[in-house]
């Protein structure tokens, strides 16, 4: 079983950045997915994770040279991961899912809403975590042909 942890949306802002990163080395996540807004918090969270970090940069991320999208595989399952700006995610899904299967991806994680949800769109599975500048992370578990969805928040983690 793969376990992947997904945060969005932290604006270098590092009110959350320490608790998410004691329960993403506690959880031994196999990755951990950063989908823009926060590339500052990407570099510090590169440099203290016991595990990978993928990221891909944002619409606020002014200047960056960092991808705006990343195709990972894990557990036979192609994850496609861009911030969401320029599929205009705020209007709706389509486009980010047809850019997905495009890709032969079945999972696509994006942000940029600040607004956690989780559902299909086609036969993709669309995955936002919400904004870590709120607290909001995702984790995902891949088991084989089981994908397992959670949407959580640090608060209540702490708790």
């Amino acid at each position: 079983m793969i376990r992947l942890g997904i945060v969005s949306d932290s604006h270098d802002t590092p009110v959350w950045l320490e608790p998410f990163l004691a329960l993403a080395n506690r959880e031994r996540y196999d990755a951990v997915f950063h989908l823009g807004d926060g590339r500052g918090d990407v570099r510090w969270l590169a440099k203290r994770l016991n595990m990978p970090l993928i990221s891909v940069a944002g619409n606020c991320d002014y200047g960056s040279s960092g991808p705006r999208e990343a195709l990972e595989t894990f557990e036979g399952h192609r994850i496609l991961a861009v911030h969401g700006h320029k599929y205009d995610v705020r209007w709706g899904l389509e486009r980010l899912s047809y850019r997905a299967e495009e890709l032969c991806a079945d999972i696509a994680l994006y942000g940029h809403t600040h607004e956690a949800q989780a559902s299909f769109v086609g036969p993709v599975l669309t995955l936002n975590p919400g904004a870590l500048l709120h607290g909001e992370y995702a984790e995902l578990l891949l088991d084989g042909r089981r994908v397992t969805p959670y949407l959580k928040n640090l608060r209540e983690a702490q708790k």
